[in-house]
């Protein structure tokens, strides 16, 4: 294990978990861990973090936690055991009694889109309002001689944690293969343009600069991240909607000859639509960088011709996709020059977004027949965070939301009118699901619903909607809303 820390000076700070926690974990205030999309995440100091407390008598907190991400259920049933007064940016995070908390307004916090996150963090909105971090606890993969850090498999925005930061405590991740040369760090400056003029140009950092006084320990961890997260496996309806997505960007090829730029990037969103995607990729027309905050390890093996390079927050796996990252490992030299790991600051930001033909591939919860667009709730509760897909929807070529038309107990995902909106209609293009497509730009808002329901709508729905279609053309109005029948429709969903 010492082999990772080449760095002699820095090796003598290594330490056993629970004593890190004892000397360093702050009573209370602001504490950040890093890691997203499950990936990255802390997992010896927040068991830690849980057992001391166990042990401890004297009262602490409260606390202010800050994640890069959505993290694990491990992750949030150990800290749970901390007095948490407010979380950001995932309000909900991922087990069933974090949300629970969160939609008792036990835990109190904001969903905030990722970039603005990372940018309040830096400009010091937060310290501010609620002080330094006192404590960021990050995984990382190796240190070098000249005490350069480098990260694990995401970056998040732990640039922001660590700059912030009073102390320190790094968990040395061994499960890792070498990852010296996969990442990217850069602070933008105020005023200045961000000097990335293609998806894989590199203008940072390949590691952490920090002073050695900041770190206050680095303990060893030797496991693969936990796939007990948010993602399921694909289906074959998840199937059937990439092929109708295929079936437009084809389309979109033959017809706009700004596809078939070099500047073309795709984000392809997260979860089991974006891995489907991958197994399909090879039937578009055109060639692409990825370009976006997630990527599964399921589009790796697609750098070729088509695929021109990856750059990206975090690489993380699905449930039931091993074979992907143990290809990712085993290979990890040739694919280096290949992908870029940023921080969100710069893969969500809308300067650089705007310099590329950029294709946005979102998930949602439901859609309207407007197409405004609900990733987060389900009625009065948090069910999940935004993330940063209202980042990539304003400044993209295309926003293109690609759901299943039905929820797996079979509940319409398209709906009369939202119970809430995260991304506005004016944002989307482009809705798909495993019936068809719904090409929206430049249609009146009645256009787009009877396109949406005449492509996306599940058959069985279909008659309903018409129906619906019918009594608000006779309503006066640009945008009518029978909101009475459109709640009898949610009620009986």
């Amino acid at each position: 294990m010492i082999e990772r820390i080449k760095n002699k000076e820095l090796a003598e700070k290594v330490m056993d978990p629970i004593d890190a926690v004892k000397k360093y974990f702050p009573k209370d205030g602001v504490i950040a861990f890093g890691g997203m999309a499950g990936t990255a995440i802390p997992k010896v100091i927040p068991r830690a973090i849980n057992k001391y407390l166990s042990l401890v008598g004297e009262k602490l907190g409260p606390y202010i936690v800050f994640t890069g991400g959505s993290v694990t259920l491990e992750f949030d049933d150990n800290i749970m055991s901390l007095p948490i007064e407010r979380k950001y940016p995932v309000v909900g995070g991922m087990s069933k009694l974090m949300k629970d908390l969160a939609n008792k307004r036990v835990i109190k916090g904001f969903d905030m889109w990722l970039f603005d996150f990372y940018r309040q963090i830096r400009r010091g909105v937060f310290k501010r309002k609620f002080g330094n971090i006192k404590l960021a606890i990050i995984e990382i993969s190796e240190i070098l001689e000249d005490s350069t850090i480098v990260p694990s498999l995401s970056l998040d925005a732990s640039p922001a944690f660590i700059e912030d930061a009073e102390k320190v405590i790094f968990e040395l991740n061994t499960a890792r293969p070498n990852l010296e040369g996969l990442h990217d760090i850069y602070f933008p400056k105020l005023g200045e343009p961000i000097p990335i003029k293609a998806p894989m140009d590199r203008i940072g950092n390949k590691g952490f600069k920090i002073s050695p006084d900041k770190i206050a320990a680095i303990v060893y961890s030797n496991e693969e991240d936990s796939q007990q997260m948010h993602y399921s496996a694909v289906t074959q309806t998840d199937y059937k909607v990439i092929s109708n997505l295929l079936e437009f960007l084809n389309k979109e090829i033959s017809e706009d000859p700004n596809l078939r730029s070099d500047k073309v990037t795709i984000q392809p969103g997260a979860g089991p639509i974006a891995s489907a995607l991958a197994r399909k990729i090879n039937e578009l027309s055109f060639s692409f960088h990825v370009w976006g905050e997630v990527c599964p390890t399921s589009w790796i093996p697609l750098l070729s011709e088509n695929l021109k390079g990856i750059s990206t927050s975090v690489i993380y796996t699905l449930p039931g996709e091993n074979e992907f990252k143990n290809n990712f490992y085993n290979n990890m030299e040739d694919y280096k020059k290949y992908i870029v790991i940023r921080p969100y600051e710069i893969t969500n930001n809308a300067e650089i977004i705007n310099r590329f033909i950029h294709i946005n591939i979102q998930q949602a919860l439901e859609v309207d027949i407007f197409g405004n667009v609900n990733i987060s709730r389900i009625g009065n509760y948090l069910y999940g965070g935004v993330g940063g897909s209202g980042d990539h929807a304003k400044p993209a070529y295309l926003t293109i939301i690609a759901i299943n038309s039905t929820t797996s107990s079979g509940i319409s995902k398209i709906v009369p009118l939202v119970s809430h909106v995260d991304i506005v209609e004016q944002d989307i293009d482009v809705i798909v699901t495993e019936y068809g497509y719904a090409d929206l730009r430049f249609l009146s808002p009645l256009e787009r619903a009877k396109k949406i329901i005449e492509n996306c709508v599940h058959p069985k729905f279909k008659s309903e909607f018409e129906k619906y279609i019918e009594n608000i053309e006779k309503m006066q109005g640009y945008e009518p809303v029978d909101f009475q029948e459109a709640l009898k429709f949610r009620s009986k969903a």
